[in-house]
């Protein structure tokens, strides 16, 4: 015969299933988690900056290096005016996030031929890296920070409440979003926002058509 002590934990785990869901919406956005407070529901999961900075209800993170990443980034815009001037600069340079983004005038050899070795020059030794294309220079972090890992960091940030682990409902549809997938696959459910994608996906559901997606949008606004 089961004692009443053991009788009682079960009914508590019981209770502990019965329990309605605590569901938390998030967002991941390329844009600064300042930017996003500004424009977001309050009771989000914010991830901004590609995930480098979380904040949700109770709690906040920061990737360590993340002020010294900034800094970095404003200080290559500011070696930027020095050396093509504030008015160019201004209208050509953006920072978002962690990330600047430089617009290159296709005709114009001069401007390309000054930036290229002067960002190899200040990137060295930095935390950041650049890549070109014919019309613009990207700027990002070399350190390495998928959004595996970051769903992984949210999994840890949630509360884990009676011992039960939060279950992870992940939608996306782009290439980045992959990592994201695979680590989904192991707390909860990986959602394609569009069947056909045209490449292999780790996503193990998704949504049919506009019309579920909609109903999944007004369901998370309902939030």
């Amino acid at each position: 015969m089961r004692s009443l002590k053991t009788i009682s934990g079960l009914i508590g785990q019981i209770a502990n299933l019965s329990r309605p869901p605590v569901i938390f919406a998030g967002v991941i956005s390329h844009r600064s988690l300042s930017e996003l407070k500004s424009k977001m529901k309050n009771n989000l999961i914010l991830a901004g900056s590609n995930g480098f900075e979380i904040d949700g209800s109770g709690f906040s993170w920061a990737f360590p290096q993340l002020g010294f990443i900034r800094h970095q980034l404003e200080q290559l815009v500011g070696t930027i005016t020095l050396e093509i001037g504030p008015a160019w600069t201004k209208h050509n340079a953006k920072i978002t996030g962690v990330e600047l983004s430089i617009s290159i005038p296709s005709n114009d050899r001069y401007i390309v031929n000054i930036l290229s070795p002067m960002i190899r020059r200040a990137l060295s030794g930095s935390l950041l890296s650049a890549q070109q294309t014919t019309d613009k220079i990207q700027v990002s972090p070399t350190v390495h920070w998928d959004k595996q890992m970051l769903v992984r960091k949210i999994v840890d940030l949630l509360p884990h409440e009676s011992g039960l682990s939060p279950v992870i409902y992940y939608f996306g549809s782009e290439i980045s979003d992959e990592p994201a997938f695979r680590a989904a696959n192991l707390y909860g459910y990986s959602v394609l926002l569009r069947e056909n994608i045209g490449r292999k996906t780790n996503a193990r559901y998704y949504l049919r058509n506009n019309h579920e997606l909609n109903k999944m949008l007004i369901w998370l606004n309902a939030i």
